[in-house]
């Protein structure tokens, strides 16, 4: 594109200040220079060719806090209990392997044509690193890793092993991309190796993925020792230790500003969330896979209310019905009665402060990257951050943008 730019619409939603009617951003080397109404912008930037969409509204482009893009909405396995269902997706791994990558394509392709510009994608070992890099949005690769597959390896070999097969993933990513570590859960990585994982990523100043407290299996696991997730991945004799997985995972040293942690849908009181809030851990929604699963309703609310950042998330296509984030905040703000600006919020700048990157995106600040959605709608009532995410929940947008490059044109295809 050409090196300054303005994009301008009938009504812009910087979410770090309130609409502004006939606004525009002024784009240059990726990032917005200016924001205010069209005709400021364009007056101080004569030469600046003026994208301008009159009956659109332009909003942050949406931050995905928690997603796996290998899946496909096709032959998914039934929901009802968590652990039924990670059972068959288990039984279904090696025929999976044939078309995971064609399935991280279209679902990365989804997200952007629903206007999401960064995404905190989880995968085994990073498998869908490729395709999070070919669809032009910026974001962050969690790579799990099982120490089930390292053949009775010790924890600090499996530790060191995933964090060097990391740090090798990061040679040659653009600038916006990069991978990093997840322990996949308290059900599938040892205590110590959840520790080590923990501490090593902490001294490389990277951020951390963890599925925590997601379902009442993985509740009666860590508390019991029992229950439909025992020995699911093979042994895993470490739960039954009388505890609730949040304060499990502080007493494993999993709970600090750089983790992230996904879900927390069951099992989560006001004790978890005191310690949450006390850790500084942050917090991705995925209401839809949760209700679908089984597996409850998060507090979100009491986080917030607590000082815990909370963004949205929208899984998996085996557990979710799309990659539409904002479509997934639209069913929190009616689990939790949020109004349009907190769910706008959710969606944009709350997502990018979980991942780490709320100072460089998720609103329509100058000195931030240029990641906006154009979405077709002119709001004309009482709350127009919900007319907005409404529009882009129900497939109205017509361009992404991130970095200052447009990712997605429906006009052209």
């Amino acid at each position: 594109m050409p090196e300054a730019a303005i994009f301008a619409a009938g009504t812009l939603m910087p979410v770090s200040g309130p609409p502004i009617p006939d606004g525009a951003v002024l784009i240059q080397d990726g990032r917005i220079s200016a924001v205010g109404p069209l005709a400021e912008v364009s007056r101080a930037n004569p030469e600046a060719p003026v994208r301008f969409f009159p009956r659109s509204t332009i909003v942050p482009g949406a931050v995905n806090a928690h997603a796996h893009l290998g899946f496909r909405t096709k032959d998914a396995p039934p929901g009802g209990t968590f652990s039924g269902w990670l059972t068959k997706l288990i039984e279904r791994l090696p025929e999976k392997e044939s078309w995971t990558a064609e399935a991280a394509r279209d679902s990365a392709r989804e997200a952007v044509e629903a206007g999401t510009t960064f995404m905190a994608e989880s995968s085994p070992y990073g498998e869908c690193l490729p395709q999070l890099v070919e669809s032009g949005m910026a974001g962050t690769v969690y790579a799990e890793f099982f120490p089930g597959d390292y053949d009775g390896a010790e924890p600090r070999d499996i530790v060191d092993s995933i964090i060097q097969r990391v740090q090798k993933m990061n040679d040659g990513l653009p600038p916006r991309v990069a991978a990093r570590v997840s322990v996949h859960s308290p059900y599938t990585v040892d205590p110590e190796s959840s520790r080590l994982a923990a501490r090593r990523t902490r001294e490389m100043g990277w951020t951390l993925a963890f599925h925590l407290s997601e379902s009442p299996e993985e509740v009666e696991f860590v508390r019991k020792g029992t229950g439909g997730l025992a020995d699911i991945f093979g042994s895993n004799a470490w739960g039954g230790v009388g505890v609730s997985p949040v304060r499990y995972a502080e007493g494993i040293e999993m709970l600090a500003p750089e983790t992230i942690a996904a879900h927390l849908a069951t099992g989560v009181g006001e004790e978890e969330v005191e310690i949450l809030a006390r850790t500084g851990v942050a917090a991705a929604h995925c209401p839809r896979s949760n209700e679908n699963l089984g597996c409850g309703v998060s507090p979100v609310p009491l986080m917030m209310e607590r000082g815990v950042r909370v963004g949205m998330g929208t899984d998996g296509l085996w557990s979710s019905p799309s990659m539409n984030l904002f479509e997934e905040t639209l069913v929190a703000l009616g689990l939790h009665g949020f109004d349009g600006a907190t769910a706008l919020r959710l969606a944009t700048l709350e997502g990018a402060r979980v991942v780490g990157v709320g100072g460089e995106t998720g609103s329509l600040e100058a000195g931030k990257w240029a990641d906006l959605a154009v979405v077709e709608v002119a709001p004309g009532g009482s709350d127009p951050e919900l007319e907005a995410v409404e529009a882009a929940a129900g497939g109205g947008v017509v361009a992404t943008v991130a970095g200052g490059d447009v990712i997605y044109n429906r006009a052209e295809g």
